[in-house]
């Protein structure tokens, strides 16, 4: 394939895109961050992976995105931190969501998932306070990684195949000639047939400069560190206290090392007060408010004494207006593909996002995830926002 590819952002969709753009023969993909690999959203994330999701696109997403994080283990060296995946129900009709999840990933070919029962949890994890929990829909092999080690690897693998990188290379201009791009960045002139938006926080900026508005709100999420007093005994999986699609923030945590856990607030909607217009420069929310309530979060479902809570980082959330990913071409012009609106949930469904855009654009269909192509930007519950 001789079309000539440019992806705006190397973050874990942009590597995605490229690895996946090379390994279908594309023999001219170059990628422009404006910074080096990993160095927005995808590396300032909790790094969690898991399949123990409800809604069947987002499962078998990230049943796929799984599956390669397992061969860039094998393949690659990638370390995966498989303490497990714990999503709590309080309610039967949870429950019975649950069951679904669990069919339909068995059907995809993942047959390790399982539902627990209060009991079981208990066994599992004895210091969490699960009163008001029914059952727990649990992935042993789900766990953590670190988001600039798994760019780091797609780096390696698309650079294998022939992919080329610009960093610390500025997008400043563009225009079209005819049927080719040319892209005006900080290292000069890169022409493209075909341009990826794949810049995360920033797309709504790449999309300005294209020309094709990019519907996303970045919002800023903190993640906290909490100092266990002692060795559990045991490594804390990681634990959602929410269930996918609810409209209140909900907690979760994780071990992170021997004696320390990471913890933060998952929503699914838009927060007010979290909004950041400018990803270049924002500033964390004033006050200590979220940090409070993440620890008195935690405290309330892990029954260990003393433990102690510190500022950890703050990361980026870039959320679609409608809740949903944003993959594929424009209408307007189909050679100028976007992926975007990851969300919270970049490192567990980026890498396969990323593959889904440059299927779109050498195949002209998503291939990995059929079901997909609902994900288009030029639908109707994003142009109002787009506008």
């Amino acid at each position: 394939m001789n079309a000539r590819i440019a992806i705006i952002g190397a973050g874990v969709a942009g590597c995605g895109a490229a690895r996946r753009a090379a390994e279908l023969g594309a023999k001219n993909v170059v990628v422009i961050d404006k910074s080096t690999p990993a160095s927005g959203s995808s590396g300032r994330s909790a790094g969690v992976f898991n399949a123990q999701t409800l809604r069947p696109l987002d499962i078998e997403i990230r049943v796929r995105e799984r599956e390669l994080l397992f061969r860039f283990e094998r393949e690659r060296g990638l370390p995966l931190a498989r303490i497990g995946n714990l999503r709590f129900a309080t309610q039967d009709a949870d429950v019975g969501a649950f069951e679904h999840s669990l069919t339909f990933q068995r059907s995809l070919g993942a047959s390790d998932a399982q539902i627990l029962s209060r009991a079981e949890i208990k066994k599992l994890v004895p210091d969490l306070v699960i009163e008001d929990v029914t059952a727990a829909l649990y992935g042993p092999n789900d766990g953590h990684l670190d988001g600039h080690l798994l760019c780091s690897a797609m780096v390696d693998e698309a650079r294998e195949k022939g992919v080329r990188f610009l960093v610390n290379t500025q997008l400043k201009a563009y225009r079209k000639d005819g049927s080719v791009h040319i892209l005006s960045t900080g290292g000069g002139e890169v022409e493209a047939d075909i341009v990826i938006n794949a810049a995360g926080a920033w797309a709504p900026q790449v999309g300005r400069i294209l020309g094709h508005p990019v519907a996303v709100n970045p919002e800023v999420h903190e993640v906290v560190r909490v100092k266990l007093p002692r060795d559990l005994g045991y490594a804390v999986p990681m634990c959602n206290f929410y269930m996918p699609g609810q409209a209140a923030e909900g907690i979760y945590f994780r071990q992170d090392g021997p004696d320390s856990l990471i913890a933060g607030l998952h929503t699914y909607d838009s927060v007010p007060g979290l909004a950041v217009n400018d990803p270049d420069n924002f500033s964390p929310p004033d006050g200590d408010d979220n940090f409070l309530k993440v620890a008195q979060m935690v405290s309330d479902r892990l029954h260990v004494d003393d433990l102690g809570f510190r500022p950890g980082w703050f990361g980026l959330y870039p959320l679609s207006a409608d809740g949903l990913f944003q993959v594929g071409p424009y209408k307007a012009d189909p050679s100028v593909l976007v992926v975007a609106g990851l969300g919270g949930v970049g490192i567990t469904s980026g890498v396969v996002l990323g593959a889904l855009a440059a299927e779109w654009a050498l195949l002209g269909k998503p291939v990995t995830v059929p079901q997909a192509e609902i994900c288009l930007p030029d639908r109707p519950s994003l142009l109002p926002e787009a506008a």
